[in-house]
This record gives C-alpha cells, structure tokens and sequence, in this order.
C-alpha cells in the first residue's frame, strides 16, 4: 500500500495512513477468506461475521460524507471542470450518475456541516447519521429516508413530525430491506402531508411515455417509462412467456434429455411480447384502417419470395429480409397484387394462407396446443404451421397443418427436427441424428395420452354402436 500510496503522489498524512493501514487489514482478511476462513464455520457464525462486514462496509459512508464535503468547501467541481461534487465522482471515480447522486445525498443529509466562519453544525438528520455511523444502514436505505423527508421538511409541515418521521424511518431501516423501506417511507410521508403527494403522483403520470424508432439495420429501438399500473400489466403478461423454454426429450435409450433454452433473458423478453402481438393480431380485435383488423402490409416480388433473397417492403418503408418475411406471413392472409411497370395495380386477388377458425377448431380438438415433444404450452399461445411449406405448394388442409407455440415454431428447424403426420393422421416429430441415430417419431404425451384414450373407448364393448361410427372422441 505504501508503493501505491507514493505512486499516486499521496503527501503523508493521517488519513493516508489510516488509510493504508485499512487497506492493509483488507488484504489480511482477504487472505484469510482464501485460505478457507469461513469453510469451517457455523451457521451462526457465518451469518454473524456476514452482518459485521455488512456493518463495517455501511461505516466506510462516514469518509465518503467528508471527502465530498471537503471537495465541496474546497471547490474541486470548479478545479476538476465539472458542474458539481455529483458529476466529479462520476468522472473521477467512473461510478453510475445513480450511485454518484446517493452519495452525494447521503452526504447533505448525514455529513456535518461547517459554515462560513467555521462553525460546526449537526448533520440534517441527525438520528439517521447515527444509525449509519453505527453501521445500522445501507447507503441505498440513508437515500430513501432522506429523499422522503425532503419531501415533507418545508415550510407548513410542523418540524417536530419531521424528527418523529425520521426516528421512525430509522426504526423500519434497521428492520427492513429497501424496497420494503421505500414503501413505508411513501407511507410515511403520506400520513405527514397527504395532499403533498398528489403534484408527484401527477408528475409521474406526466412523464409516462412510449418512443420507439426505426434504426438503420432495420431493427427497432427506443425507451419508454411507465406507470406503475402499466408496469405491472406488462411484467405480468411477459414474465410466464419469457422463462426459459426447456425441452425435455426422450432419448433412444428412453433417458430424458434436456435441450436448453440458448437465448438470454433479454431475448426472451423480446420473443415473449412478439409472442403477445402476434396473438392480439391474431384476435382480429385490434382496429386498424377503417375499423377493419391491424394488418401489416408488405411488398415482395414474386421472384424473391420464391427464392428466398432480397427483402419485402413494410408500408412505413421498413425492409425485411424474406426469410423473416415468410415466419411473419406463417399466421397472415396473402393478397397477391399484380402491378405493371410504373406500379400500378392491374390485378388484386386473394388466396388462402391462413387457415380458417373451423380448421383452427379442429387442430386446438386434436393436438390441444403445441404438438412439439415435450412442450405443454396452451393452443391460446400457439401458431398454425404448414407441415409442408405453403410456399413449396403445401396446403392449408387439416392433414399438413400441426400447431406449435412461437419458440418451436420458429426453432424447430435449425435444432434439426421435422414434422410428419403418422398413420393415425397425428403429428410426429422425427428428432436430428445427434439425438437419435434411428430417428425414432416422437408423439407429444399429451396427443398420446388423447389417443390412447380414444383406443381404449373403441375397444370397449358395444362402444361402436352407441357412439354410432368411428367418430373420434365419441363419449359411450
């Protein structure tokens, strides 16, 4: 330490040697911790020497509230260039605007202050000061309670609630984590002022907002900041659809085998809330031009479509790569328009890519969702595929259509699998060779189980001529 102390040009005082002597016993106990020092303790123990570190690493706050205070009096901002003590810790010690502001926060409320003519004044929040100078509080917990109380510590609001409000914050902090601690401290601050929370509550309902923008590689950005009713509506709907898909698959040898989900959370996140539009699209509820449904209209020469190259048109101008093209057509209508040299629609007709609700009817009856092995997802969730593509000539008939959630029916392929119907016109799925050297065909167990339970109704006495045929699912 004391190299380093000489390299950084540090003139000897006794904070620098304080300092290197903390710095010191870090490294010892650093080594002790590597040396196993903690492989043989007890539950007790271990958790007592985890709080005293956590209070130890609360303690250290007290330097910073004087190092800031000082570079304050002293005018560092103005020597370094920058417009506040805020801005120089995040230039200086490269820390996030966030943490640099709690700090500084931290400081004006627990820090002691010293005036002009030298005088020595107790900290803002006394009682808060000494809960974190014991090691009691976080600085994330000093943050709350003291942007709580600068909410009511104002002319009109008797003083003395503001002293009760911060004894009992700093009851709640020793008590409860921080987001339990936020959520008192609003509470508190209501029952001191309720009429001083409603100009915020307006405020964040001011600044909700929703921008989103076309980058140059096609793709989308932008940034939004919703109310909390909104939040809650979106996490609710994207949390079930954003965990990890995990196919557990039987192997040859009839041992389970797990394919993992390879994509991060924030590319489920993505898939989840496509997924949540391609359902609402597909509900027809969503008015678009003219009180007829949403519809995405994109451009593409035939040519291209056939061969799978070039990019289709979007009517915002936006460019898709007709592969993605053809995933996106998976659950729309095609209207092929025939345009002459200068672009003008000769010929507008309409064909079938889609399958109709009878057919949607008839898959939800026989696969009950997502026919892919080993996934349980409801057909709510699910997308018709064309087990022959429409675009090679398969039709939109009940014996080349299976349903598959959005996660399968867009990985099926590059995880190597395909899809056939077997003789009892049900969908299997015929695994990659990496999986199975015979690619043995694979029946979801719930198709299996429906099935199974059919046969066991045709097989039963006189269940033939009560159900009246060889209807499928016909109760005796």
């Amino acid at each position: 330490m004391d190299a380093e102390l000489d390299a950084q040009g540090l003139c000897r005082s006794p904070a620098v040697d304080a300092l290197s002597r903390l710095s010191a016993a870090v490294d010892g106990l650093a080594q002790v911790m590597d040396d196993g020092g903690a492989d043989h303790l007890d539950d007790a123990s271990l958790v007592a020497l985890m709080q005293h570190l956590e209070r130890c690493r609360n303690r250290l706050s007290i330097v910073d509230h004087r190092l800031i205070a000082a570079g304050e009096r002293g005018g560092l901002p103005s020597v370094l260039g920058q417009p506040s003590m805020r801005q120089v810790l995040v230039q200086l010690l490269r820390l996030s605007p966030g943490e640099a502001s709690r700090r500084v926060t931290a400081t004006e409320a627990c820090g002691e202050r010293i005036t002009a003519l030298g005088e020595v004044l107790a900290p803002v929040r006394p009682v808060l000061a000494a809960a974190q100078r014991a090691g009691l509080v976080s600085s994330e917990q000093v943050q709350i309670v003291a942007s709580a109380l600068a909410k009511v510590d104002r002319p009109g609001i008797d003083r003395g609630d503001v002293e009760a409000g911060e004894r009992l914050l700093c009851d709640f902090a020793v008590t409860f984590g921080a987001k339990d601690l936020r959520q008192l401290a609003e509470r508190t601050v209501d029952a001191m002022d309720p009429d001083g929370t409603l100009p915020d509550e307006q405020l964040s309902l001011d600044r909700r907002h929703l921008t989103v923008r076309q980058c140059r590689d096609g793709m989308y950005a932008g940034d939004f900041r919703m109310t909390g009713a909104a939040g809650a509506k979106l996490i609710s709907l994207l949390q079930p659809l954003s965990q990890p898909q995990i196919d557990n698959v039987p192997g040859p040898d009839g041992v389970l085998r797990r394919e993992v989900d390879g994509r991060s959370y924030g590319q489920r996140a993505h898939d989840a809330l496509e997924d949540m539009c391609d359902r609402l699209l597909r509900t027809g509820q969503l008015s678009g031009v003219s009180g007829t449904p949403a519809t995405v209209i994109v451009t593409v020469k035939v040519e291209d479509l056939i061969d799978r190259v070039g990019y289709g048109t979007t009517s915002d101008g936006t460019l898709i790569p007709v592969p993605q093209l053809l995933k996106l057509a998976s659950e729309a209508e095609i209207v092929p328009a025939v345009v002459d040299s200068a672009g003008a629609v000769l010929n507008l007709g309409r064909t079938r890519r889609i399958a109709t609700t009878a057919q949607t009817h008839a898959l939800i009856a026989r696969d009950h969702g997502c026919s892919f092995p080993g996934c349980d997802r409801a057909p709510e969730w699910c997308e018709r595929h064309h087990i022959v593509e429409w675009i090679n000539g398969g039709p939109t008939d009940l014996d080349n259509l299976t349903l598959l959630c959005r996660f399968h029916h867009h990985n099926y392929a590059s995880r190597g699998w395909r899809c056939q119907l077997n003789a009892d016109r049900l969908p299997e799925w015929i695994p990659p060779r990496w999986l199975d050297r015979q690619q043995r065909p694979l029946i979801n167990s719930r198709i299996a189980a429906q099935l199974h339970a059919w046969r066991q109704r045709r097989a039963r006495p006189g269940a033939r001529a009560r159900s009246g045929g060889d209807l499928v699912g016909a109760v005796p």
